[in-house]
This record gives structure tokens, sequence and C-alpha cells, in this order.
């Protein structure tokens, strides 16, 4: 079999993507049974800080139930009928802050500690 300037050109081609993959990534490394070693680029996985992302939800509850259990129902629904009331902004606010049920389930388990 003869091999031309161009398959070999070819040949370099796919060795340099290959080593500029495992340079971009992590690479797994293993040794065959003739002591020759194997390089091949890990598969890239989707980081998706999901964790980080639930802390901040419940972080937010929490606040909420904070504000809810200090100030009492009555004064918190106060507030948020003027927030209700004021701009755009101010309205999406309000619908975000709205007491819903896991907000006062945490309020009801923390709201002793208030009184």
């Amino acid at each position: 079999m003869v091999y031309t300037k161009e398959d070999f050109q070819s040949r370099l081609k796919g060795v340099d993507r290959k080593k500029s993959k495992m340079l971009r990534r992590r690479f797994s490394a293993r040794v065959d049974n003739n002591g020759v070693i194997f390089a091949k680029p890990k598969a890239r996985r989707l980081s998706f800080p999901l964790k980080g992302i639930v802390f901040m939800v419940l972080g937010f509850l929490c606040l909420k139930a904070l504000m809810l259990s200090a100030n009492g129902p009555d004064a918190y629904s106060e507030r948020l009928a003027t927030l209700e009331n004021g701009n755009v902004v101010e309205a999406m606010g309000a619908r975000v802050l709205s007491v819903d049920p896991a907000t006062q389930f945490i309020a009801d388990k923390i709201g002793p500690m208030f009184r």
C-alpha cells in the first residue's frame, strides 16, 4: 500500500485535532498489553449548577418566611398591597414576594422564635 503526502497530512491533521481536544479537556490514559499508552479525551459534561440554584431558591423562601413571621401576616399583606399598586417592577416584586404554601410552612416553623 502506497501512502502519499496528502494521506500523511490528513493523518497529521487528525492527530493535531485529537491533541488539541485533549489540551482543552481532560483526558484519560490507559496502557495496553504491549505497553503502548493510549490517551483519549474525556466526554464533555454539561455543568449546570443545580445545587447552587436549589440553595438560592431555598434561601429566598427562608427570607420570605422570615419577613412574614417577623412582620406578621396582616402587616405583610399591607406591604404587598402597597407594592401591587406601584409601577410594573413593583407589581412583579409583589407577585414574587406573595405568600405561597412553602413560605407559609417555613414561617409557621420559625414563627415561635419571634414571639
